[in-house]
């Protein structure tokens, strides 16, 4: 085989092999970004991690039922511009979260986009938008 093919060949392996970023960001298809809510109730657990934080709570629904959320939210990075840390929120804090809703009806929900909020109740805000 002459240099010129083995060259060309190692050239085309080599491209090959390089990762290519992928243009487009996973959607927010599962949640009803049209109709947001507000989610009221007690942090059981809050999750500091990529690509996304999330924050579980426990909610009582219009029967009195206790229901276990599960709200996705920004990046750490995203959260971290925003004032936040792993430990912004702890089990027993009493928060709402404005978020978009699950289309199916489950309890969970996606908060980060301009309108994603969590309120303390002592009347603290922490927005969770992209800057």
């Amino acid at each position: 085989m002459n240099s010129k093919l083995a060259g060309l060949i190692v050239l085309i392996v080599s491209l090959a092999a390089v990762p290519v970023p992928l243009s487009a960001h996973h959607g927010n298809s599962a949640y009803d970004e049209e109709h947001q809510i507000d989610v009221s109730g007690t942090v059981t657990e809050f999750v500091w991690s990529n690509p996304h934080c999330q924050v579980y709570m426990d909610v009582k629904d219009s029967q009195g039922k206790v229901v276990n959320w599960s709200i996705e939210t920004q990046s750490p990075g995203i959260l971290r511009r925003n004032t936040w840390t792993k430990t912004t929120l702890k089990p027993g804090d009493q928060i709402t979260v404005t978020v978009a809703p699950a289309k199916n009806g489950a309890p969970v929900g996606f908060s980060g986009n301009k309108l994603g909020k969590v309120v303390f109740s002592d009347g603290r805000v922490l927005k969770m938008d992209v800057r």
